[in-house]
């Protein structure tokens, strides 16, 4: 299993919580997301890469663990151009985890098995429940992901995992919709759903979500997961 970090954004709407550095390593707590991030995928996967754009010469340094790609014109494009060069050499299956998402180890690991339990399928990960005003899923009666967007669905949880026999799908599909975000490849290849529960999910978009985050953590549940919605 190959880990893919998508850390390319300015994150412009944390303001000065991150006006020099990529979202993925302002501090939460004591911790950088990526600091974070790396503990629970630690024992997961076998390598990683993390896709770095704005500001990245402030961080590459620190990142010694990881391959590193640097998306130099960021600004011109979404994220789905990020996730398509992260993928350029990868020939394994990978697990694709926004720079601003943090979930717990139980989290990863209901992911995994999902995998594992089917047959040449990708799985993602959806937040239990029904809603709007962010991106998400809508699946079918099976569970398979038939449409994504701003639409009223389970919320997308910022990671998943493409199954290799999925690798030139995605590409294909990523080099098509270079300005478009990257889940839109869930519904053009065969993906199941992962309910992640809220209290195994963090995700920092604004100021006040870091002080929502703050009374999550440790964050650090490690009860099974009720994979059904």
């Amino acid at each position: 299993m190959h880990a893919i970090i998508l850390a390319a954004g300015e994150g412009s709407r944390l303001g000065s919580h991150a006006s020099d550095i990529p979202k993925a390593f302002i501090d939460l707590a004591g911790r950088t997301l990526y600091e974070r991030q790396k503990r629970v995928l630690s024992g997961h996967v076998d390598s990683m890469t993390i896709v770095l754009g704005y500001a990245y010469e402030n961080v590459i340094d620190e990142i010694t663990d990881a391959r590193t790609i640097v998306f130099g014109d960021w600004a011109d494009y979404e994220n789905a151009e990020s996730l398509r060069r992260g993928l350029e050499g990868v020939d394994d299956d990978v697990l694709v985890l926004n720079g601003d998402v943090v979930v717990t180890e139980a989290a990863i690991t209901a992911l995994l098995d999902s995998h594992s339990s089917v047959t040449d399928r990708s799985v993602v990960g959806c937040i239990p429940g029904y809603q709007e005003g962010s991106t998400a899923i809508r699946c079918d009666d099976q569970g398979l992901v038939t449409e994504y967007g701003m639409i009223t669905g389970h919320r997308h949880a910022g990671l998943g995992v493409i199954d290799r026999t999925h690798l030139d799908a995605a590409r294909d599909y990523l080099g098509r919709h270079r300005q478009e975000w990257y889940p839109g490849i869930y519904p053009t290849i065969e993906t199941e759903k992962v309910p992640i529960p809220e209290d195994h999910h963090i995700e920092i978009n604004y100021p006040r979500d870091l002080f929502a985050a703050r009374r999550k953590l440790p964050l650090e549940a490690t009860g099974g997961l009720d994979l059904q919605i």
